[in-house]
């Protein structure tokens, strides 16, 4: 694969998430979207659209997609369930592999899904996008950068006002939905999970057919320790993210990251806080995504977000269900491949 070649892609679920690979790809020079898949014919009038695509290229069913246009890899962005048999047709016939988060709803499929990749030789990656986000860039250049001390306590809540259910409706849908995002954003700044205590739990007036929220608390491979938060059943959407070392806090205020150093006595009077600069990231995250999916192909450069790194963000989602279901702390060896 040469720069001046364009990787040919299958777009798979072309509405709601499945949108920005369409416009993103679309404007990049480096890809070619060929074809669109999707059991909605509404979906497919409006991504024709977007794209310049015709009826021709348009299908109900990967497979017909595959054996009927030129293509370099599929972009799957349909419901988390139907992620790991659609990435299987594509790796079948030899195609590189973008799918949206999280990689599947299990920690058996995933592991089996990446060994599946790296049999065909294809490359497999997951669109963990969050990590792209000017705040998580800004977070991971400050902590790298040591000027903030080293991490020890950490405080992430996300509660979230989603009370449709829609396709997150098998056990620990918000883990393997939402804790990815939360999960990969604290691998990528803090290092591996090595340990998990964790709960789920409801509300009352959920729609969920299953619990809809989970908290616990993680201890890093690093020596830090995080009290994590998540649900779909709030009220209204709530994000908290604190990281404390001895040197002092770093706040996420909702627009940047704040730092307040440590006072000088004990209850003594804090320091005033100040901004943090921020590092440079990419203007829209998903931008972030394809320049790592592009390298991968065409340079051989495995980035973070890499079937093989994700196991690593799913080795603690795994952590946090298996935690809750037998109510009793996980450790990481005992989540192996």
């Amino acid at each position: 694969m040469t720069e001046q070649t364009p990787i040919r892609t299958i777009h798979v679920g072309v509405g709601r998430r499945g949108r920005w690979p369409l416009e993103v790809l679309s404007a990049d020079p480096r890809f070619q979207p060929t074809a669109l898949v999707d059991v909605s014919l509404e979906l497919l009038t409006e991504a024709q659209a977007l794209t310049g695509l015709g009826e021709s290229a348009s299908f109900t069913q990967l497979e017909e997609a595959l054996t009927t246009l030129p293509a370099d890899a599929v972009i799957i962005c349909t419901p988390t369930e139907f992620h790991g048999p659609l990435a299987r047709l594509a790796f079948q016939a030899g195609k590189h592999v973008l799918v949206e988060k999280g990689m599947t709803t299990n920690w058996q499929d995933a592991v089996a899904l990446v060994a599946e990749a790296e049999s065909a030789g294809v490359k497999f990656c997951v669109s963990q996008n969050y990590r792209y986000r000017p705040e998580i860039v800004t977070l991971r250049a400050a902590i790298t950068s040591g000027d903030y001390g080293t991490p020890h306590l950490i405080d992430l809540v996300h509660h979230r006002y989603r009370p449709t259910p829609r396709t997150l409706d098998y056990y620990f849908a918000m883990v393997w939905d939402m804790s990815v995002h939360h999960l990969d954003n604290l691998v990528f700044c803090f290092g591996p999970v090595a340990e998990v205590t964790a709960r789920s739990f409801t509300a009352p007036w959920s729609q969920y057919p299953h619990d809809a929220g989970i908290s616990g608390v993680l201890h890093f491979a690093s020596g830090a320790v995080a009290t994590y938060a998540m649900s779909h059943i709030a009220s209204f959407n709530d994000y908290r993210f604190v990281v404390q070392s001895a040197e002092g806090v770093l706040v996420w205020d909702g627009a940047d990251w704040q730092w307040q150093a440590t006072p000088d006595a004990d209850f003594g009077k804090a320091q005033p806080p100040r901004p943090v600069p921020h590092a440079p990231a990419p203007l829209r995250s998903e931008e972030g995504v394809i320049d790592d999916f592009y390298r991968y192909i065409a340079d051989g450069v495995e980035p973070g977000i890499s079937g093989r790194n994700n196991l690593e963000i799913l080795r603690a989602c795994e952590m946090l269900c298996r935690s809750s279901q037998e109510q009793r702390t996980v450790r990481s060896e005992e989540v192996r491949p």
